[in-house]
């Protein structure tokens, strides 16, 4: 079955809750380190999701300095990630779309 993306009545709600927590944990002047901190620390951010954006982000930078070896990028993000090279290969081919807005709001 697949996942039902948010309402964003749902979102706009939750980003009002966050918002009001992390002003009374770190003042009105919190930055976007302080925000990521806080929903990380609170369990919003799946790590395997984390994980996966941070090998989607490292994958171009990774094949640039392996120039244009996609095979080599994929052992190195293994690696560097401590997963197999398909797991690599999945989520650089598959999971891609799951990090666009308009897969997670409707």
């Amino acid at each position: 079955m697949a996942k039902r993306q948010n309402k964003l009545e749902i979102v706009e709600e939750f980003i009002n809750i966050a918002y009001e927590q992390i002003k009374a944990r770190y003042s009105e002047d919190a930055g976007i380190k302080n925000v990521l901190m806080f929903l990380i620390e609170r369990g919003l951010v799946d790590p395997i999701s984390l994980r996966d954006f941070m090998v989607l982000n490292d994958f171009h930078k990774i094949l640039k300095d392996n120039e244009g070896h996609i095979t080599y990028t994929f052992m190195d993000l293994s690696i560097k990630y401590d997963i197999s090279d398909r797991t690599a290969q999945n989520i650089v081919y598959k999971k891609r779309k799951k990090f666009r807005a308009k897969s997670n709001i409707r």
